[in-house]
């Protein structure tokens, strides 16, 4: 009965060293299978291409004559997004970047402004103050020269009130009468000739005629331009001289 107390004891010692073994190894063995995780790896700093906008000008030019005779040409300008090559900006430094090349630009383009003011003033003879009106005066400027053909809209002729559709129809988006006369009729505010600004109509009675029958644009400094029968568009004083007889009425739009 000893002998097998002992034995059965040892049997029972065995078989939970087993068992312990057992769940040691299956334990090592799903450590083995699990994947190991991948540490991930971050980038803090993003790099991007730098860019910048620059003023480029164009091949083709805006050929206008001067009073006197003479041909100037007004640059037509591009703006063009050019890549700085070797180079990269974060970020935190790339604002700024783009900061220095509006101003860049900005400076560019006002030296620009200033230059094209210059040139027209002299083609016109105008004095340009603000340069809101530079679409008005390079539409002007750009029809100078054209002959006068009655009842005509085109490069090859155009009249006065022709020639006043043209500019009002390009430059602020208006349809205004074909007719002088009634042009003259649809004016909500008659202005008299220290009242005008830039982008009015002025209207006349040429000929001895005691209707309105002519009309052109104000342009500044007590000038007008229109189209002339003798000489086709030009610029021509309200203060002195023809104009300043048959004179009738300043006018403005809504």
């Amino acid at each position: 009965m000893s002998l097998s107390n002992n034995t059965s004891k040892f049997f029972s010692l065995l078989l939970a060293l087993l068992i312990g073994s057992a769940s040691s190894f299956a334990a090592v063995d799903e450590t083995m299978k699990a994947p190991k995780e991948k540490k991930k790896t971050t980038s803090d700093a993003t790099t991007l291409t730098a860019k910048s906008l620059e003023l480029i000008q164009s091949s083709q030019n805006i050929e206008l004559t001067t009073q006197n005779g003479n041909s100037i040409y007004l640059p037509r300008i591009d703006k063009v997004l050019v890549d700085q090559p070797n180079s990269a900006l974060s970020p935190t430094n790339l604002a700024f970047h783009e900061e220095m090349s509006v101003g860049t630009v900005a400076l560019q383009a006002k030296l620009i402004e200033q230059q094209e003011i210059k040139e027209l003033s002299e083609v016109l003879g105008v004095r340009i103050k603000d340069a809101k009106n530079l679409d008005l005066y390079r539409e002007v400027a750009d029809w100078l020269g054209t002959r006068y053909r009655r009842g005509s809209m085109s490069r090859k002729g155009v009249d006065c009130s022709g020639f006043t559709n043209i500019i009002y129809n390009t430059v602020f988006d208006k349809k205004i009468s074909r007719v002088s006369t009634q042009i003259a009729k649809d004016v909500k505010e008659s202005l008299p000739k220290d009242e005008l600004e830039p982008g009015d109509l002025v209207f006349f009675s040429t000929f001895g005629k005691k209707y309105i029958n002519h009309v052109g644009v104000y342009l500044g400094d007590g000038l007008f331009a229109h189209a002339s029968i003798k000489k086709g568009v030009i610029v021509s004083s309200l203060i002195e001289g023809y104009y300043s007889k048959t004179w009738r009425k300043g006018g403005r739009l809504d």
